[in-house]
């Protein structure tokens, strides 16, 4: 990576940071509060719900301060009737560079892990509560400027203000900027940023985004209806067990290593019908047919009533890996998933009463219009790609909430639409496997899944602060030095290293070692 930092005087920097509120301007400012923090100390994060502490794991109420460095939070008013907050972590050792961070889920929760990671990495880092403040989408009931902040203004707004801010407070506009989220908001707003607003940022590091929030929220309520309590179909943990086991058994070898993780859940075609009861094999060791029926509809792709393709499959290999987020398709949550719930009483049907207990195709079509603004699933990045800007998109493959397949089929879309003679130049899509749902947090890590990204990851991120170790480095190099990130490398929990292929190339474990080549069908 470049050295493109430049060290700020510690005076001159207090200075600045106390004048920052008088110094500032920009439309729409409704407040702006500073103040200076000294590095190597834990910053008190006043205003923040327990829901946005407990969603970027921040229990205590603090985040730590790599640096000294100028913390500034500002509420920016977007219409007469919605209003964003963005946090601000301006670094005395700045590397001249620009970091946006995204929210997570329905969340209006400030990334401050991001920003601290990005402040120990030299960026003067930016984060967004996307207009709202808690992780329901109660705040989007009756309030469409909320909701079009969430979708897509909110990250949009944090690009421009942070470079506003940077270029008042350090006299000079950041060399070059870029984006790193993973999830629902975080991945949807990376996908509103590419379309919609290409000149925000140079470069892009999407984690599991949640490139179609429709299909996905009413996709959630479709698959886990046969497991709900009222139904013949309802699973215990100990039926997921079974399932895990199962999967296990019939793809955990195709990689060459049998190791407890899939490494390419595409290229295993799991049969749940082997788990059926019979005669000689009774419960509670086997399922009956509705438990069967229903995992062949969540194992098996989604097509809609006229045959068209709708949503990808889940991750076989992935039950259980983070259960914590897996009860959002096992059947347990009532009336249905948080998600769909959420979206369609506040914003499709404006009824925190809708029941939410017989939900159909009509609902489903009713949420294509009410909430298009995360229909973000499309390949037309024409934009984003022409004035030069770089992609890199990893998910894992044992995600409990977003299927790996959504990754893969945005990637065949863009290279339908953009060109696939030349999209290595500028997209690279890793499959990560043995990662969960952006880092494995409360779940069992089998993979080498620690590559620099954003989240609640604990230290150490990666294996070595290098663009071959770190995603995030390696964008930033792309960007700057047109060095192709032909190469990563993860980290496993143990400390040991393994190369994260680039798709469409898959690793097979062979004679002792992991190597990376062509997908074998």
């Amino acid at each position: 990576m470049v050295d493109l930092t430049r060290t700020v005087s510690a005076l001159s920097a207090q200075s600045r940071c106390a004048a920052l509120p008088s110094t500032f301007i920009t439309p729409g400012l409704a407040s702006i509060e500073t103040q200076y923090v000294t590095g190597g100390t834990n910053v008190s994060l006043p205003n923040v719900g327990i829901d946005c502490l407990g969603t970027f794991n921040m229990a205590a109420g603090e985040i730590y301060a790599p640096q000294n460095l100028c913390f500034a939070s500002l509420s920016i008013n977007t219409t007469s009737t919605s209003t964003n907050r963005v946090a601000m972590w301006l670094p005395d050792n700045w590397n001249g560079r620009f970091l946006g961070t995204g929210t997570a889920g329905l969340s209006g929760c400030v990334d401050y892990p991001g920003l601290s990671y990005g402040a120990s990495l030299n960026f003067a880092a930016a984060g967004t509560d996307a207009g709202h403040t808690g992780v329901t989408g109660a705040a989007f009931l009756n309030a469409p400027e909320v909701f079009t902040d969430f979708a897509s203004r909110g990250v949009h707004l944090e690009a421009v203000v942070g470079k506003q801010i940077i270029e008042t407070y350090y006299g000079l506009q950041p060399s070059y900027s870029y984006y790193s989220g993973c999830s629902g908001a975080a991945g949807m707003g990376s996908m509103r940023q590419r379309c919609n607003f290409p000149d925000d940022f140079d470069g892009i590091l999407a984690g599991a985004p949640a490139v179609n929030g429709v299909n996905l929220f009413a996709w959630f309520a479709l698959v886990s209806k046969p497991f709900m309590a009222t139904e013949p179909g309802v699973m215990t943990s100990a039926s997921w067990g079974l399932v895990r086991n199962e999967t296990m058994k019939q793809c955990d070898h195709l990689d060459g290593a049998v190791d407890g993780t899939i490494s390419y859940p595409e290229d295993c075609k799991f049969d749940p019908a082997t788990l059926l009861c019979s005669a000689t094999q009774p419960q509670p060791d086997c399922l009956n047919a509705a438990q069967v029926d229903g995992l062949k509809q969540l194992y098996g792709d989604m097509y809609d009533p006229t045959g068209q393709f709708f949503f990808p499959h889940y991750n076989a290999g992935a039950e259980l890996s983070n259960p914590t987020l897996f009860i959002v398709i096992s059947g347990v949550m009532v009336p249905m998933s948080f998600f769909t719930y959420q979206a369609w009483s506040n914003v499709v049907y404006s009824d925190p009463t809708w029941p939410g207990t017989n939900f159909t195709w009509s609902d489903i079509a009713a949420g294509q219009v009410k909430l298009a603004e995360i229909e973000t699933w499309t390949g037309d990045l024409r934009a984003f790609k022409g004035r030069g800007g770089k992609l890199i998109t990893t998910h894992g493959t044992e995600d409990t909430l977003i299927p790996a397949g959504v990754s893969t089929r945005q990637h065949a879309m863009t290279a339908a639409a953009t060109g696939k003679h030349d999209m290595d130049d500028w997209y690279a899509l890793y499959l990560v496997p043995g990662l969960n749902h952006c880092v494995n947090m409360g779940s069992v890590a089998t993979g080498a899944w620690k590559f620099g990204q954003l989240g609640t990851v604990p230290e150490p991120r990666a294996a070595s602060n290098d663009s071959e170790h770190n995603a995030l480095l390696a964008l930033v190099d792309w960007v700057e030095k047109g060095k192709d990130p032909k190469k990563l490398v993860g980290m496993t929990d143990t400390g040991e290293t393994r190369e994260v292929c680039r798709y469409p190339s898959q690793g097979r474990w062979i004679k002792g070692k992991w190597k990376c080549g062509p997908r074998h069908q």
